[in-house]
C-alpha cells in the first residue's frame, strides 16, 4: 500500500514537471545525461575488469566501526570466494601476513571470521604456495567520533 501511494505521488510530480515545459526541465535533463551516461560507462569498465580476473572474493559486512579514533573495532565478518578453476588456496591476510585458511581442491569457499583491528586490513585469495593475488578485498576501519572534545595532556595549576 505504501509503495503504491510513493508511486502514485511520484508519477504526479514526473506529470507536473513535464506539464511545465520550460527551460527548467532542459536544466534537469542537461544535469543528468551526463551522469547517466558516466554510470555506464563505468559499468562497462567494470565487466570488463571482471572478464579479465576470474577470481571473486567478497566480505560482508564491510565497514567496521569503532566509537572513537584509535580504538579497537570488532566485526564478525563473513568472507565468499569463488575461482573457476578447480585448485588449492587460500585466504590470507594481506596487512599481518597472516593465512587464515585454506582449502584443497575446491572451485569456492566461505570463512566466517572475528575481525579486531585498529586499522583497515587487506585480504587476498591466493593459490597455495604462491604470493600472487588472484583477488583482493578491503575492511575499512571507520569511527564516529575522530577525536575526544579534551586534549590529551592538560595542565592544571589548582
Amino acid at each position: 500500500m505504501t509503495y503504491l501511494k510513493s508511486t502514485i505521488k511520484m508519477t504526479n510530480i514526473a506529470n507536473l514537471f513535464i506539464s511545465l515545459k520550460q527551460p527548467f526541465c532542459l536544466i534537469i535533463m542537461v544535469f543528468f545525461l551526463p551522469l547517466s551516461t558516466h554510470a555506464a560507462s563505468e559499468q562497462l569498465d567494470t565487466f570488463s575488469i571482471a572478464n579479465k580476473n576470474p577470481a571473486e572474493l567478497i566480505v560482508t559486512p564491510k565497514p567496521c566501526v569503532a566509537l572513537r579514533k584509535g580504538q579497537k573495532c570488532y566485526l564478525e565478518v563473513t568472507f565468499n570466494w569463488q575461482h573457476p578453476k578447480l585448485n588449492n588456496y587460500c585466504l590470507i591476510n594481506v596487512t599481518t601476513k597472516q593465512s587464515l585458511k585454506c582449502w584443497q581442491q575446491q572451485t569456492n569457499g566461505e570463512f566466517s571470521f572475528d575481525f579486531q583491528s585498529k586499522l583497515s586490513n587487506d585480504f587476498a585469495l591466493r593459490k597455495q604456495e604462491t604470493a600472487k593475488d588472484l583477488a583482493r578485498t578491503t575492511i575499512p576501519v571507520a569511527w564516529v567520533y575522530k577525536s575526544s572534545k579534551r586534549a590529551k595532556s592538560t595542565w592544571r595549576l589548582f
